[in-house]
């Protein structure tokens, strides 16, 4: 299943044991799968090629950077911006470019400097 494909290559990946063959393998595997897959196991693919330097083939990162249903909605998440979120794909804010972009462009994103100067904790 592509869950148990993007599970062993992070697995690789973490165990810094990459393997050139073995991640074209395993992006072939899953191309077809690409507009199907969940947000969560799409970032989890996404950061491990990052992670690895794994350049899949053009077709594939295209497919891959295609979001099925639309852009994420959620807010974005101002720790992620930061590098400090501790949530990965459990956050219940976005760690998506786009929302970053639509919540700078719709004027609510507010800079660590203007929320308020006091610090308040990360709710969450």
């Amino acid at each position: 299943s592509p869950g148990e494909i993007i599970t062993s290559i992070a697995q690789l990946g973490d165990l810094n044991a990459y393997n050139q063959r073995v991640f074209e393998a395993a992006c072939d595997a899953l191309e077809r799968e690409l507009s199907r897959l969940p947000e969560a196991l799409r970032q989890k693919l996404e950061s491990t090629l990052r992670r690895v330097k794994h350049t899949p083939s053009e077709d594939f990162q295209k497919a891959l950077s295609q979001r099925s249903g639309g852009s994420d909605r959620r807010a974005a998440c101002p720790m992620f911006w930061r590098g400090q979120c501790k949530w990965g794909p459990k956050c219940k804010l976005s760690h998506d470019d786009n929302s970053f972009e639509s919540t700078i462009d719709s004027g609510t994103w507010k800079p660590p400097s203007m929320s308020g100067g006091k610090s308040v904790g990360f709710k969450q």
